[in-house]
């Protein structure tokens, strides 16, 4: 959303604003006038204290309009601005989002909205300074201009001295901002590693002196840098008010013909003048602050933007399906590894995965077992080669459609803290079913679709993650490593029991696992080297190995099982 379209959007909010900051300004303004009446008349006149009360009043009643619509646009640009970066972060690839980073993402969503609302909140309050130091100055010419002339060239000689101050005070200002995303990558590995951190002590005290401690260092020293040019900017501007204070005080009336009165009320007009002038350089700052924010912003926006994906209607059916087998067909991804210069390249993958068969998926470490499964699910594009589904070559704009095909349980999995996006079902009573198939329904409960805690064991997050893949009732289903955090029983549970119901249904499944153990289980059996792929079924996997015992968890009908190779009742 660039900002010119909420300015756009709000013009008549914002024109309130100002307009009521103004009046606002101005009523403060004209009481200096009322008081230097009052002080200077020896009879005053009865109204005087009639208008005095009507000014304030106006003033106050300004202030308050001003503050509380300006207070609105604030709250309603911070929702504006973070729902507009999160539709983009959606859209955008997955790839992208990784080459961004999770730390500036967040630092954008947070401080940097939070920055250009907070700028935002003082728009009244530059109108109400602006306009005080307006119907000061237009207040001391009537006066006397020459004096006037006096005050303007040493305002003059200041804002010269504080737009230089500015321009440098920018560029650390903009380097502190850039130091933020160092500091918000050592908090993601403060708060997520600190068992770690905790348990040693070389680690923690390297995290601190060689991590976070030198990011929050550069932040600390360019802040200070930026906003100590300012503070020095507008202390030399209030320096020279004072000076011009002195000049007519104790400068001019030897020099000039000039009554007690007419110095008075310029001397009384100068010393207001110097409260809003000091705050619209105290502001100044902030400005800049959300200047800097919203390049930062519209930066993180474009980017998200030039790498949107061609997206379908957000009003399809909640599963469309593409009929048939998929199949992968010369298809190629590559990426950079740590501590490597050359690009690690995944394929040429020929690959077909058929309704109603499960496939093992197996691999070292940094072998691109995971890459493969985000490739197949759609959420990382192929650089060459072409997917198919049913026959149909899936194109640009069909990859929203086509990864609503598939339910995953990734390793880095998130699990949220409801049954989100089933709204067309009600699911309570099949999922508290589930619950206790799972051996959960001790530890959690759903009520409204909303489950009743997340502080589990991570197998046990697990189940509940399979639990919501099982749900959804996708043609395909991808889970990497599921078992891996399970105990035995239900690591076998997973093997003989929901793998295999999944398949009765006609589910395609493949399943990144090291567990040899089970391989007889799987109709396929891949494997992943260096990028390249290939079958490594044996018939020791399925021949003259005993029978698996399975678990009778209910996921499986006794007339399906039967059908199956490798497991028994």
């Amino acid at each position: 959303m660039p900002p010119g379209w909420f300015l756009s959007k709000s013009w008549v909010l914002i024109g309130i604003s100002v307009l009521s900051g103004v009046i606002g300004g101005l009523g403060s303004a004209g009481l200096i006038s009322l008081i230097h009446t009052a002080l200077a008349s020896q009879d005053r006149p009865t109204y005087l204290p009639w208008l005095f009360a009507g000014v304030v009043l106006l003033t106050i009643m300004a202030r308050i309009i001003a503050a509380l619509v300006v207070t609105h646009l604030a709250e309603r640009l911070i929702y504006e601005l973070r729902l507009d970066l999160s539709r983009k972060i959606l859209a955008a690839p997955l790839s992208c989002l990784q080459t961004l980073g999770a730390p500036r993402l967040l630092a954008s969503l947070t401080e940097d909205v939070a920055t250009v609302a907070a700028a935002m909140q003082e728009i009244p309050w530059i109108g109400i300074s602006g306009a005080i130091v307006f119907g000061c100055l237009m207040y001391m010419g009537f006066l006397s201009w020459p004096l006037l002339l006096l005050v303007v060239g040493a305002i003059t000689l200041g804002t010269v001295t504080f737009l230089f101050a500015k321009s440098r005070a920018l560029v650390a200002l903009r380097a502190a901002r850039e130091s933020q995303d160092d500091i918000f990558v050592h908090f993601r590995g403060l708060t997520e590693g600190i068992k770690e951190l905790k348990l040693n002590r070389a680690r923690r005290n390297a995290f601190l002196s060689e991590g976070l401690e030198p990011s929050a260092a550069a932040y600390r020293r360019y802040s200070i840098t930026g906003q100590g040019l300012f503070i020095l900017a507008g202390n030399i501007a209030s320096t020279l008010l004072f000076i011009v204070v002195g000049v007519i005080l104790f400068g001019l009336p030897a020099q000039l013909s000039i009554s007690n009165s007419i110095l008075t009320g310029f001397v009384l007009a100068l010393l207001y003048l110097m409260a809003p002038l000091a705050g619209l350089v105290e502001e100044l700052p902030v400005l800049s602050r959300a200047g800097v924010a919203l390049e930062r912003i519209k930066a993180l926006g474009q980017t998200l933007e030039a790498s949107r994906e061609s997206a379908g209607s957000g009003t399809q059916p909640r599963q469309v399906l593409f009929p048939g087998d998929l199949e992968l067909i010369g298809v190629t991804h590559r990426y950079h590894r740590e501590d490597d210069d050359h690009p690690f390249v995944v394929g040429p993958i020929d690959l077909t995965i058929r309704r109603g068969e499960i496939v093992f998926l197996v691999g070292g470490n940094g072998s691109g077992k995971t890459t493969l499964a985000l490739l197949l699910v759609g959420l990382y594009a192929a650089e060459q080669g072409e997917i198919r589904m049913g026959g149909q070559r899936i194109t640009e704009g069909e990859w929203e459609r086509y990864r609503q095909q598939f339910s995953a349980v990734f390793s880095d999995f998130y699990l949220f803290d409801s049954l989100l996006g089933f709204h067309d079902r009600e699911l309570d009573a099949e999922a508290c079913d589930y619950l206790i198939r799972l051996q959960l329904d001790h530890k959690v409960r759903i009520e409204h679709g909303a489950f009743s805690t997340l502080d589990l064991s991570q197998g046990q997050r697990k189940r509940l993650a399979l639990l919501v893949a099982y749900l959804e009732d996708r043609p395909f289903y991808v889970f990497d490593e599921w078992a891996a955090d399970q105990d035995p029983v239900f690591k076998r549970i997973f093997y003989t029991e929901i793998l295999p119901a999944l398949k009765a249904r006609g589910k395609a499944v493949v399943v990144i696992t090291h567990d040899e153990g089970y391989f007889a289980v799987a109709d396929h059996c891949l494997k992943l080297e260096e990028g390249k792929i290939s079958e490594i079924w044996a018939t020791e996997y399925k021949a003259g190995k005993e029978p698996i015992p399975a678990y009778p968890m209910g996921f499986l009908a006794q007339s399906d099982r039967a059908k199956l190779p490798g497991a028994t009742t």
